[in-house]
């Protein structure tokens, strides 16, 4: 049995499996089509880890990468600042420096330089074996200098691309000459499996005469963080990636990590810890300065170096929430009901924080979202977040065309582009032009309805056995009926912290997160006396000492009959 429940706040819940009056892990698997529970849960790497070769270009990139270590010349990696490009490079630098190949890096500065490629950089690095990660696959007039003055470059990367330049080596599995296998790889785990690859010929001409080759499976944990933080589908090869990786965290036999981990010393790291922590701080490091500190933090053996650079980032993360919170405020007076698109500019706007904003204006308003600034060269800088049924790498394609954007790309559902500040009055009546699809609510899935007196620390134990959740294998969530609220008040900057209890005398604390000021928070203020039904998930949480169960709250609807 299902249920279609509109809320409070209009938008649809999908409850799938009815009532929770059977197991758990059942119910949860049964909703994400999982059939054999065993087989998912004991999903290994080396179960399901192709032949690196099996991508096109692969085995040309690991024989240069060979030769070079053999011949002594130095390999330049050439990385994005988001998490992916960060993991990418430093998974890189950790192997070449764990067999004492001679190596440099170098990332980009989202403020100065842009994303990708450039011809300055690459310059820098000319008579190195280049290997750009996590970017480089549509940096066309950049391959065709690099071709044209013959210096060497590989590209790792997996972002969408059309057409590929002549004379390039690129592995990438959304070549439009792949098969369409591991589309869902994020750029680190595609430079694991390079990385398989150059070790296992590395081993077949006796490179390693000592015998003591590097485990690469220590390496998972930066693919695991990647993997959760670019949101690719956790299918397969991704799934068993993290789930090592997790494990791999728990180890601390990374420093960096460990490090930034600080505040997380007494509890189990799981995706969400990936997520909602190490995630936004790594971002930090590029977003508010230089992602070179997230590579330092990542790669670094001295333990005193990852102390401080992890308190640098915990205080950029803070920086970077305030302004958030300055930024979406000024954003927000931009949005307008007679559009289906929200497209917010400012010059001044924090260029590393607007990709957030777009993404939390999505989420409000459930509409494609744009953020626009200048960087420091005065070219327009825009972030956009979409729905589905929007494509907005296609809509950049589609302004380029027209001449109101001079660059850009990304994925469907996130993208990026450069523009004209001046042409932003055409840039907006094309995108009134462009952007067709007919609105309808937004949809939250819940995995069952689930009375307040079946939820316990055991119970949300027993779903972790599912872990790791992300895209493709979504966080548990559930509506739990007829509670009233209590309690209520604010924490923090814009959190509302209440107390949800049943007429039996059963009672949960629960919190919800940026809602202060939105139609959701004043429902929770108001604390009607009404029972109501609350949509969220659970977890665990502790306080001097002591675990309890806290319910996250995404949504409330009137109370329902089950």
């Amino acid at each position: 049995m299902s249920y279609k429940i509109t809320s409070l706040t209009n938008r649809i819940w999908n409850v799938r499996g009815g009532s929770a009056c059977e197991d758990i892990v059942d119910i949860l698997a049964r909703n994400r089509g999982i059939e054999d529970v065993n087989a998912f849960i004991n999903t290994s790497v080396r179960n399901v880890m192709p032949d690196p070769f099996v991508f096109i270009d692969m085995e040309r990139a690991v024989n240069s990468i060979v030769l070079a270590i053999r011949n002594k010349r130095r390999i330049a990696i050439l990385g994005d600042y988001d998490v992916d490009g960060i993991s990418s490079v430093s998974i890189f630098i950790k192997f070449l420096e764990r067999i004492g190949a001679d190596h440099a890096y170098s990332i980009p500065s989202r403020f100065n330089d842009g994303y990708g490629l450039s011809i300055p950089n690459i310059e820098k690095h000319r008579d190195c074996l280049i290997v750009a990660v996590d970017c480089g696959s549509n940096s066309r007039e950049e391959l065709n200098y690099v071709r044209d003055n013959g210096i060497d470059l590989i590209v790792i990367d997996h972002h969408k691309m059309a057409t590929v330049c002549d004379g390039s080596i690129i592995v990438n599995p959304h070549r439009p000459d792949e098969k369409g296998h591991y589309q869902y790889l994020c750029a680190a785990g595609l430079v694991f499996l390079c990385i398989v690859g150059v070790n296992r010929q590395l081993r077949e001409v006796k490179f390693y005469s000592n015998g003591e080759e590097p485990n690469l499976m220590d390496y998972l944990d930066m693919v695991a963080i990647a993997t959760v933080c670019d949101v690719v589908t956790l299918a397969e090869l991704n799934r068993a990636f993290v789930s090592t990786g997790l494990k791999v965290i728990g180890q601390r036999k990374n420093i960096g990590i460990d490090a930034l981990l600080f505040a997380h010393k007494d509890r189990a790291v799981t995706s969400e810890t990936i997520a909602f922590f190490l995630g936004p701080r790594l971002n930090a490091s590029g977003r508010m300065a230089s992602a070179d500190m997230g590579v330092k933090l990542l790669t670094t053996r001295n333990p005193v170096e990852a102390k401080e650079i992890s308190l640098r980032l915990e205080d950029l993360n803070r920086e970077r929430q305030l302004q958030e919170m300055k930024i979406m405020e000024e954003a927000t007076q931009f949005v307008k009901d007679d559009l289906n698109f929200i497209c917010s500019h400012n010059a001044d706007w924090y260029v590393g924080i607007i990709g957030i904003i777009a993404g939390r204006l999505r989420e409000k308003y459930n509409k494609p979202s744009i953020i626009i600034c200048c960087d420091s060269n005065g070219v327009g800088k825009a972030s956009c977040r979409s729905i589905e049924g929007v494509d907005i790498s296609a809509v950049i394609r589609r302004g380029i065309e027209k001449g109101v954007i001079i660059s850009g790309g990304g994925h469907s559902m996130a993208a990026g582009f450069s523009m004209d500040m001046s042409k932003i009055d055409d840039l907006l009546k094309f995108l009134k032009e462009d952007i067709k699809y007919k609105p309808s609510p937004p949809e939250l899935y819940a995995d069952c309805i689930m009375s307040l007196d079946a939820i316990s620390i055991k119970l949300v134990e027993s779903m972790s056995v599912l872990e790791p959740f992300g895209a493709g294998n979504r966080y548990p969530k559930f509506v739990v009926p007829n509670i009233k609220i209590t309690q209520a008040k604010i924490v923090g900057e814009n959190h509302i912290a209440f107390v949800m209890a049943d007429d039996k005398g059963n009672s949960l604390r629960a919190i919800s997160f940026r809602s202060l000021d939105t139609p959701l928070g004043s429902l929770i203020l108001a604390e009607k006396i009404v029972p109501v039904s609350l949509l969220g998930t659970l977890s665990i949480s502790s306080w001097n000492n002591q675990q309890y169960v806290s319910f996250q709250l995404e949504d409330m609807a009137e109370s329902i009959k089950i």
